[in-house]
């Protein structure tokens, strides 16, 4: 028989706000979550409309399918061990806000050939912790990239792809 593992994450009352967590689960200040399906599906058009470019329908498909909490995993690129957190989509969110600030951040991305849209931080390749994790709007390649230096490590050819491949930190 096959032992289910659950993500968990810190979880302090009035800190840490309650959305898919299972409060029953609470133990050692963590609790257990269940990401659950987007019933329904929002608009990206006044928001493309106001940055000027269509958003990749892979990211719109990213950001409108299912809820979740952070979610840590780690993958194997090139020999190089990477682990990352991808950043929470919860009931709630202010999506216009959420898409306007998470595309080209200075800090997330080197070239301006392309529009960048980051999905993650705390990312760690070899021990290293000073990525983020970003996808190019026009190819939708996932590419880790360093804060300081700005170097990239293309983690995935696409958020599906990077879906598939990476396993869950429970």
């Amino acid at each position: 028989m096959c032992k289910k593992y659950i993500p968990s994450i810190p979880y302090r009352e009035g800190i840490v706000s309650k959305e898919l967590l299972l409060l029953d689960t609470l133990k050692g200040g963590y609790a257990e979550w269940r990401p659950r399906l987007q019933e329904e599906k929002i608009s990206f058009e006044k928001i493309e409309e106001e940055l000027g470019f269509t958003i990749h329908p892979q990211i719109k498909e990213f950001l409108n399918t299912y809820w979740f909490r952070t979610l840590e995993a780690k993958m194997e690129v090139c020999e190089k061990k990477i682990s990352f957190t991808l950043m929470q989509l919860i009931p709630g969110t202010r999506f216009d806000e959420l898409i306007r600030t998470r595309f080209n951040r200075s800090e997330a991305h080197y070239l301006r050939d392309n529009n960048y849209f980051l999905i993650g931080t705390y990312c760690k390749v070899d021990k290293v912790d000073s990525y983020l994790v970003q996808v190019n709007n026009e190819t939708c390649e996932v590419t880790a990239v360093h804060v300081g230096d700005r170097r990239s490590i293309k983690l995935a050819n696409s958020i599906e792809d990077l879906l598939m491949n990476m396993k869950g930190i429970w």
